[in-house]
């Protein structure tokens, strides 16, 4: 690991969590194609989806009171499930092949929110299925949004409930997560060191995104943002396709 690595890895987290505080998303979409610039992306995304559980885990214990309990235990049982399956894939794939799956999931989560995709009505089965999905993704690429959002948009909840659900969520399946990446051995030497450079950083770009939030006008920065995403796929599609 040198120095352009570690600066390469603090600018990107400072400038997705700055993303992430402004407008609720984006943290690992961002993250993990632009640290897998200089990174393997398997230290990318494990870097990413322990970021992720930290500040997922802040927020749900602030909001707590405001979840929808059984919904955050059929995802989360969903979750525990697909996890695994998502160790494996992050374990057999190659590098190419991870960056293609990024890309996928980039696009897919613009299509979903450029076209204003939804699910009609929630239920359980939907729940546990969004988990599931999330618990694959998460431990493969550490981009499990989408499916959970679309679970949760289709029970129609106040914004409050939607936040402390899916926060709590995201940090069940962070921890999940995590216990899996301690279990195969994946904070090697360098992945701990980025982490503890990356902290501060991820610290500071919330404060920064808190204190510009009140002072931009959000439908425009939102498109920057989506602007910004489809750069980051074209990249990561680019990567990929010269990756060996």
């Amino acid at each position: 690991m040198g120095a352009v690595d570690l600066w390469t890895t603090m600018v990107v987290v400072l400038v997705a969590a700055m993303v992430q505080s402004t407008t609720g998303f984006g943290f690992s979409l961002l993250a993990v194609p632009l640290i897998s610039l200089v990174l393997p992306t398997e230290s990318a995304v494990v870097i990413a989806a322990t970021l992720g559980t930290l500040t997922s885990s802040a927020q749900a214990i602030g909001q707590r009171e405001h979840g929808d309990r059984p919904t955050i235990l059929r995802m989360l049982a969903g979750a525990a499930v697909g996890a695994p399956f998502g160790l494996i894939l992050l374990t057999v794939a190659s590098n190419r092949q991870l960056k293609f799956g990024l890309a996928a999931v980039i696009i897919a989560f613009l299509v979903i929110n450029l076209r204003g995709l939804t699910i009609e009505r929630g239920s359980r089965g939907v729940d546990v299925v969004a988990g599931t999905i999330s618990g694959v993704l998460n431990t493969s690429l550490s981009s499990n949004g989408p499916p959970l959002v679309m679970a949760l948009h289709a029970r129609h909840m106040s914004p409050s409930a939607f936040r402390a659900t899916i926060s709590a969520v995201f940090a069940g399946t962070g921890v999940i997560t995590v216990g899996l990446f301690l279990a195969s051995g994946r904070y090697d030497s360098d992945v701990r060191k980025l982490l503890v450079a990356a902290v501060p950083a991820m610290v500071m770009g919330y404060a920064i995104g808190a204190r510009v939030r009140p002072h931009i006008d959000p439908p425009r920065f939102r498109q920057a943002v989506m602007v910004l995403l489809t750069a980051t796929a074209i990249i990561t599609l680019a990567g990929a396709l010269m990756a060996s």
